[in-house]
C-alpha cells in the first residue's frame, strides 16, 4: 500500500523528465512532464514566491495565493505546498503564514482540502487557507467538453454550496482539536454560508476576534455583509484588485457574471441604498402642519 502523502512529498516537477524519459508509452504524466525550458520558468517563479513570501514572514503578515482554472493548479498547490512547509512551519512561525485557496465549485475540492490539511497534520506545520466558491464555471466546462472529460464543477449549485459550507465547517472543528494554528478566510458574498460559518463558531465557542476565522468581499461588494460583521466584531476585510483598468475591469466582470451571490447581492444593495435614501429624504422633509 502506498501512502499517497508521503510519496507525493518525494517528489517535484523537476523530477518528472528522468521518471517519464524510462516510460515504455506515452500517457498522461507524460504528457504533463515539463520542459527544460519549463523547468527553468519554474525555477524563477519559485524564487520570485520565494522572496515575496521571505518578506511576509519578516514583516509578520499572511500570503494567500490565489487559485486558478485545473489545468493551471497542480502546478501553484506544488509551489503553495513547498512554501507551506518552509514557512508555516512552528519553529519559524506562531502563525500560517501561506494560505492555498480551495474552489468549492470543483468536485475534489474538499478531497484535496482533506488530504492538504492532513499533509500539514503530518510534517507538522500551520494550516491556512481560503475558500472560495470559484470564477471559471464556463471555461472549466468549455474545457471539459473540449477534451472529452468530466465537467470538474459540481453538477448543482446546491452541491456547491453544501461543500462551501462544509469545508468551512471541517476547517473550524479542526482548528479547535489541532496541535497546529488552523486559520480560514471566508471570501464569500453569501449570506447564508456567512451564517452558518458564525454558527458553527458559536457551536464550539470560538472567539468572533480570533485569527481562527474571517471574513472577506471584494471592494465595493456586499458592503452590507462587511459593516455588519465589523460592526459585530467579526475579522472582515475588503478584497482591493489591483491594476491597470484594462487588466482588472475583465476579472471583475468575469467574477460578476460567474457568481451568483455577487449578482444577487448587488440587487440586494441597490434597494437596500434606494430604501436609505428615501428614508432620509423623508426625514429632511418638514412635517406638515395640521
Amino acid at each position: 500500500k502506498v501512502d499517497y502523502i508521503a510519496w507525493s512529498s518525494t517528489l517535484s516537477p523537476h523530477d518528472l523528465p528522468a521518471i517519464t524519459s524510462n516510460c515504455s508509452q506515452i500517457g498522461p504524466l507524460s504528457l504533463a512532464t515539463p520542459t527544460q525550458e519549463e523547468i527553468e520558468l519554474m525555477e524563477a517563479m519559485f524564487a520570485r514566491a520565494y522572496d515575496i513570501a521571505d518578506t511576509a514572514l519578516k514583516v509578520g503578515t499572511r500570503l494567500l495565493i490565489d487559485a486558478e482554472q485545473t489545468k493551471f493548479q497542480p502546478a501553484i498547490d506544488s509551489l503553495v505546498l513547498e512554501l507551506q512547509r518552509k514557512y508555516n512551519a512552528k519553529g519559524v512561525s506562531d502563525k500560517p503564514i501561506i494560505y492555498n485557496t480551495y474552489q468549492c465549485y470543483l468536485k475534489d475540492s474538499t478531497e484535496r482540502l482533506i488530504t492538504d490539511f492532513e499533509r500539514s497534520e503530518r510534517f507538522d506545520y500551520h494550516f491556512g487557507a481560503k475558500l472560495v466558491r470559484g470564477a471559471y464555471m464556463e471555461s472549466e466546462k468549455h474545457e471539459a467538453d473540449l477534451m472529452g472529460f468530466e465537467s470538474p464543477i459540481h453538477d448543482t449549485l446546491q452541491d456547491t454550496h453544501d461543500c462551501y459550507n462544509n469545508n468551512v465547517r471541517f476547517l473550524l472543528e479542526k482548528s479547535t482539536t489541532s496541535s497546529n494554528a488552523v486559520e480560514l478566510m471566508c471570501a464569500t458574498h453569501n449570506q447564508e454560508s456567512i451564517e452558518k460559518a458564525i454558527d458553527v463558531l458559536n457551536e464550539h465557542d470560538i472567539d468572533r476576534k480570533t485569527p481562527v476565522v474571517c471574513f472577506a468581499q471584494l471592494y465595493g461588494m456586499s458592503d452590507n455583509l462587511s459593516n455588519n460583521l465589523g460592526s459585530h466584531g467579526y475579522r472582515a476585510y475588503k478584497y482591493v484588485p489591483y491594476g491597470k483598468v484594462h487588466e482588472v475591469m475583465p476579472y471583475l466582470l468575469r467574477r460578476a457574471r460567474e457568481n451568483s451571490s455577487i449578482a444577487g447581492g448587488a440587487k440586494q444593495e441597490l434597494r437596500m441604498i434606494k430604501d436609505e435614501l428615501k428614508r432620509r429624504t423623508r426625514q429632511s422633509l418638514p412635517l406638515a402642519s395640521n
